[in-house]
Formats: structure tokens, sequence, C-alpha cells
């Protein structure tokens, strides 16, 4: 941390993303160190079997919302993300950003991170599932084991205005890719209503907190 602060010429820094484990050894090294929760990207981690099957009273609209969606579109198809449709599911994912770019810098970003993981995307041991009707994808999912317990999802896009369609891409997803693991971490809202609102409406686990700090100046 010292040579941290040297390298920003003695300056105050900041450091994100951290976890309850590296904030109790902070707090053992550096007593009275000030931690500043961060809860737009506090991770949302839930029970696989639980996305996988959306039972339960907590999941009972998303349900209703799957099953509206699987009457109006009853010719669906679910497959895995292959070497073969990757090129295809990277040209969903690039327009999809590129509608929204239009309001939102930020989609410019994933539109990068998307394309880099694509690139990646069997070296980084990603997997990744897609939902096709009308003869073309409509909804992709990607993301990547991490442990023996847990994958994180890192991408969930769906064709706007298709009811059912989101709940459906992560139910399809987590059965049909994830059944090696006990948790899927969809990771955080980023302080977005609409996307807080979706992912406490999927009945999280639980939330797994992140802080921030500034080191020196004082």
């Amino acid at each position: 941390m010292e040579e941290l602060l040297e390298a920003n010429n003695g300056e105050p820094f900041s450091m994100h993303g951290i976890y309850e484990d590296t904030k109790a050894r902070f707090e053992r090294i550096f007593p009275g160190i000030e931690f500043e929760e961060d809860r737009d990207n506090w991770d949302y981690v839930y029970l696989r079997e639980k996305i996988e099957t959306l039972g339960g009273r907590k999941l009972h609209g998303q349900k209703n919302h799957f099953n509206a969606f699987v009457k109006a579109h009853p010719d669906y198809t679910y497959e895995p993300v292959t070497k073969e449709n990757l090129a295809e599911c990277l040209a969903f994912a690039e327009a999809w950003c590129d509608e929204r770019s239009l309001t939102d810098s930020s989609d410019a970003e994933e539109k990068l991170a998307i394309q880099r993981a694509c690139q990646g995307f069997e070296q980084m041991g990603m997997r990744g599932g897609i939902i096709r009707f009308d003869g073309k994808i409509q909804a992709f999912s990607m993301g990547m084991k991490v442990n023996d317990e847990a994958a994180v999802l890192h991408f969930e896009k769906a064709t706007p205005g298709v009811r059912g369609l989101y709940p459906a891409i992560c139910k399809e997803f987590a059965l049909n890719a994830w059944q090696d693991v006990k948790y899927l971490n969809r990771e955080e809202d980023m302080g977005l209503p609409g996307l807080r609102k979706a992912k406490q409406d999927l009945n999280p686990e639980f939330l797994w907190k992140k802080y921030n700090i500034t080191y020196g100046g004082k």
C-alpha cells in the first residue's frame, strides 16, 4: 500500500471491489481505515436449482412470465454456444449493444467486453446458451465457472418487448449449462432501478457486499 501511495506521488488513491474477507484483513493491518459500502456493485448470488425451476412462491411471478413466453413461442429452442454459432451470437449481441448505445454510452463498453469474451471463449472456459424462435437468435447468456461451487454469469441479452424471454434464457441456461455448480453469481445492478428490480425479482440467496476505500492523505 505504501508503494502504491508513493507511485501516486503521495496523493490519496481509491480501491474498489473490496470483499468482506479483504475488508477484515485491511481492518487488522490498518486500524481506523474507513470503508464505504458500494451498494451499486454488490453481486447477486442465486441457488442454481431455484433458477432452473423458477419454483416456489417468491418466484411465482417469474414462472408466470416464463409460461406466457412458452405459450406464445411453443417452437422456441435452446442450444449451447459453440464455435459453430459463436459468430452469430456475437452479431446478435453487437446489434443489441449498438441499438442501446444511442442512449447509454456504457453499452459501447459492454460491446467491447462481449467481443473479447467471444474471442477468448474456449481459452477462458466460457459457457453460453442461446434461445431461438422465428428463425433467429432472440436471447443469449454467457459466463464461466470460477470454482467448484459457483459460476459467474457475465452477459445476458434478449430481444426487447418479448414477455418472459429474460426468465426463459435465465432458466434454460441454469438448467442446461450449470449442473456442476450450486450457485450462480449474476453480478451487480450498477444502481440501475430496472436492473435492480429484475435481479431482486429472481430472489437472490444472498448479496455479496463490496466496499471502497481511500488510502492516504491523513
